[in-house]
């Protein structure tokens, strides 16, 4: 027999799983389920099911038996239902009318929709090949290209220079590199191209290299948003940690905002910049809770916007300096926001109190490194270009620059100006720069398809192969909760997660095609938040979505 004290703990342990699941059910009292199977009724495993209500999708993956279940608010909904080799399906969902949402889908291979990393497996090792693979890949994906197929050699030369018109400003390519890529891509997406022309046979599916989901993955729920602003370029995210509230920046040019969305009230908010085309590319939360993200557009003054807890919007100007911003990080004392620049050889640290910048200069490569992406771009009389990507801060306030297409780390003690370059080889190209909680620096290989570590007590770099095996960590970010890499996938449309104690990786397939996604963050909670460059939405990764599920039930 209990005594009044052990009833008095029952009763309210009662009341607070009630509470809980009132609570869960208020934010999604309805759950759509089906099943997704084949013409033969053989379920379907890591069939993307999307269910879409205005602006907002909710999305989760058909497990082994083909099942699948959204939790949902009550309402009327669009549900489509996509697997790989198979032809795309929708329907509308009431949630008042009892029954389940069953598809059956017809096999199909559609190359337009393939990701990126699938299109570049089937593109051949060439000097041809590997020119339109590292090229086209480094911005958008091969949808984009997808998009003209067909085209002839004179049709893409005309394209090539104009294909940015009104977005953002391309670097100008000389005649003959444009020709070249023009012969390329009439030769793999023109009119008589195979697998890629407007009039080719589908590709059987033995050449396409496909990863299936892992397990882990299907238990995650994916929620996307639409960007208010029309065609918005949504750049890169970072979450605050604090308020969990959710930032990224509207690069082009017609948008050229900065915006902010509440995970709580899913409301988006924008603030339109006051200077024109200041390409607003990848911020940082400052210790206040405000906002800042480096402006990468030059020859303008305009370095650094800021929107400060009161939602008021300021410019930092360094009138002398004609480079642009790039990417930005706080140091641990959030008293400096660092960045990457448009110059050769330098980065920046502008100070929060004084308002004032500073630049911190490292050396100007004289030779590719053997391997690196760079060595491949220019050959052996080329001219070598040292441009810094992202930087980091270590918990030591040190600087670690990646250089892109050297595959080279650089360190920066500030209070010294003494410099050190790391490099592997084999790495072929360093992009994103996160630091741990041990101090070593975990870093994205863009062209090379790893993710990387640079053990900072031996200077050695160590790479790992994600399952994509196109894959192309582009920005990546360390959940400090449980020390997790999560990272960006650009062109297998892919957000990715790495654990550095079992060297597992976890691969969630984006919903959305051409999701384009750059940099990325982690809240409080463990959920990896992103946005879509090419597809004008903002996304977040719940990996335990599978528990809404059941609190909704």
């Amino acid at each position: 027999m209990k005594s009044p004290g052990q009833k008095m703990v029952m009763v309210l342990w009662v009341l607070a799983v009630v509470l809980c699941f009132t609570t869960a059910v208020a934010a999604s009292d309805a759950v759509i389920q089906g099943v997704v199977t084949d013409a033969n009724g053989k379920p379907i495993r890591g069939a993307v099911v999307r269910a879409t209500a205005g602006p907002k999708s909710v999305i989760r993956y058909s497990q082994v038996d083909g099942h699948y279940e959204i939790a949902v608010p009550s309402g009327s909904y669009d549900v489509t239902a996509d697997a790989w080799g198979f032809a795309p399906k929708k329907q509308a969902k009431d949630t008042t009318q009892a029954g389940a949402t069953d598809f059956k889908l017809t096999p199909k291979i559609d190359v337009t929709r393939l990701s990126s990393a699938e299109i570049e497996g089937m593109l051949p090792d060439t000097d041809e090949g590997k020119m339109i693979k590292t090229t086209c890949s480094g911005c958008h994906a091969f949808q984009t290209v997808l998009t003209r197929r067909g085209s002839t050699a004179a049709e893409w030369a005309a394209f090539l220079p104009t294909m940015t018109d009104r977005r953002f400003q391309l670097p100008m390519w000389s005649p003959e590199r444009v020709a070249a890529y023009s012969r390329g891509l009439e030769k793999y997406f023109g009119p008589d191209a195979p697998y890629f022309g407007p009039d080719a046979d589908a590709p059987d599916a033995s050449l396409i290299k496909h990863t299936n989901l892992s397990d882990a993955a299907l238990k995650a729920t994916i929620r996307e948003y639409n960007v208010p602003t029309t065609g918005a370029m949504a750049h890169s995210i970072t979450v605050d940690q604090k308020s969990g509230m959710v930032w990224f920046s509207e690069y082009d040019y017609l948008s050229n905002k900065i915006a902010r969305f509440n995970p709580n009230t899913e409301k988006f908010d924008e603030f339109p910049l006051p200077v024109a085309k200041a390409l607003p590319h990848t911020g940082v939360v400052l210790k206040d809770g405000g906002y800042i993200v480096a402006l990468a557009q030059y020859n303008i003054p305009a370095k650094l916007a800021t929107v400060d807890t009161a939602s008021n919007v300021k410019i930092y100007e360094w009138a002398e300096n004609k480079a642009g911003g790039h990417t930005a990080t706080l140091d641990p004392t959030g008293n400096y926001v660092w960045m990457t620049t448009t110059a050769e050889d330098e980065v920046w640290r502008f100070d929060l109190t004084k308002k004032e910048f500073r630049a911190y200069k490292y050396p100007l490569a004289t030779a590719a490194p053997e391997g690196s992406q760079a060595a491949l771009e220019i050959g052996p009389r080329g001219r070598v270009s040292s441009g810094a990507y992202d930087v980091t801060i270590d918990s030591k306030g040190i600087a670690w620059v990646s250089q892109l297409a050297l595959g080279n780390i650089i360190r920066i003690d500030p209070e010294t100006g003494a410099t050190k370059t790391y490099h592997t080889a084999g790495v072929r190209s360093v992009r994103g720069l996160t630091s741990d909680a041990q101090g070593d620096i975990w870093f994205a290989d863009f062209y090379g398809h790893k993710l990387g570590k640079l053990d900072v007590e031996t200077g050695m770099m160590k790479e790992f192969q994600p399952p994509t095996p196109n894959a192309a960590p582009y920005g990546l970010v360390v959940d400090r909760n449980s020390g997790s890499i999560w990272y960006c996938d650009t062109v297998g449309n892919n957000i990715g997660r790495f654990d550095p104690k079992t060297e597992q990786f976890v691969e969630y397939a984006l919903p959305t095609r051409n999701t384009s996604v750059r940099f990325m963050g982690v809240d409080a909670k463990g959920r990896g938040w992103y946005s879509g460059f090419w597809s004008g939405k903002i996304g977040v990764i719940d990996p335990e979505g599978s528990k809404q599920v059941a609190a909704a039930h």
